[in-house]
């Protein structure tokens, strides 16, 4: 067997012991581009290097495996690369202003750093060390939104329970404060966290600042989800996280940019062209109106808006706008 193969068999072996719900074949065949058959023949060699399978009952016609052996936490490693990919993280989330999940990777890392033995220890100690001072982050402005202390735990708490939360909501627009009760759906990070809900007495999905909530609790009222709503789905609506209804874009970069903005991610839904001359057509659909007109501000006159004709108006409405402010 190929060192290749066999490092897969133990990486699906780690997955199977991992995954509470247990995997498909078709889960196993996604994860490592293989066949089915070839799927089969990963889980045989797991199951005949680590015990047998668990079946778990998860529900439809496919069959889910996992993974219950002592034997397996015996050749489990940490690799220096590993902890320092964690340490970067907790520090990317301390830049953007979110402490409390950056402490919570820092106690895993420690708890990761715990369980190494040996002398093996005191050599992934150094590597980690020589990882970390060759590794920065680059400072870029933005906003540093500063949470109320124990706001995302509540907040995933009453997500995983379905329980509704109330607090205070400071207005963007007033600064005028108010108490809301809302059943949370999710959380989307960008720029700014935002909580994904819906207000108790409402039918339409909201969203909320996460630095203008204050003093919030979960309530014992428990609700049921809208079942047709998709949290990546309401997402990808729009260019950043202000909802609008979307529309069709397609924007032409330089062939002087075109290299770089082929590395970006505009929207999921986008689709990149390269033309004769050497520019880069891009389209999506989102909403998002001024939030796009922010971006595009990046590029200069890199980019041409061909559609729609709105968005090519409200730009230039910004652009004329802010060349009067700095002309006064």
């Amino acid at each position: 067997m190929r060192y290749e193969r066999v490092c897969d068999i133990l990486r699906l072996a780690i997955r199977l012991q991992g995954s509470a719900e247990g995997l498909t074949l078709d889960d196993i065949a996604e994860a490592f581009s293989v066949s089915r058959r070839t799927a089969e023949r990963m889980r045989d060699a797991v199951e005949a290097a680590f015990g047998p399978l668990e079946i778990v009952e998860a529900g439809g016609k496919r069959i889910h495996w996992r993974l219950d052996s002592g034997a397996l936490r015996s050749v489990i490693r940490i690799s220096s690369q590993e902890l320092a990919e964690l340490e970067s993280a907790a520090k990317r989330l301390d830049q953007t202003g979110l402490g409390e999940p950056a402490a919570t990777l820092r106690s895993l890392f420690d708890k990761l750093l715990a369980m190494r033995r040996g002398r093996r220890a005191s050599d992934m100690d150094a590597d980690l060390e020589a990882i970390m001072r060759a590794e920065g982050l680059a400072m870029r402005p933005g906003p540093r939104p500063n949470l109320e202390s124990g706001l995302l735990p509540l907040l995933r708490d009453a997500i995983g329970t379905r329980r509704v939360v109330e607090f205070e909501y400071a207005s963007r627009s007033t600064g005028r404060r108010s108490r809301h009760r809302v059943q949370p759906y999710g959380v989307l990070y960008g720029n700014r966290p935002y909580l994904v809900g819906q207000l108790t007495w409402a039918d339409d999905v909201r969203l909320w600042r996460l630095s203008n909530i204050s003093d919030a609790h979960c309530l014992d009222a428990e609700f049921e989800p809208d079942p047709e709503f998709d949290l990546r789905e309401y997402a990808e609506r729009s260019f950043g996280a202000y909802q609008e209804p979307p529309f069709d874009v397609a924007l032409q970069f330089d062939a002087s940019v075109a290299e770089d903005a082929a590395t970006f991610l505009f929207h999921p839904t986008q689709s990149l062209v390269t033309n004769d001359d050497g520019s880069l057509s891009v389209s999506f659909r989102a909403g998002g109106l001024d939030e796009m007109c922010w971006h595009l501000f990046t590029w200069g006159p890199n980019v041409r808006v061909l559609k729609p004709d709105r968005l090519r108006q409200r730009l230039a409405e910004l652009c004329s706008s802010l060349a009067a402010h700095h002309e006064q």
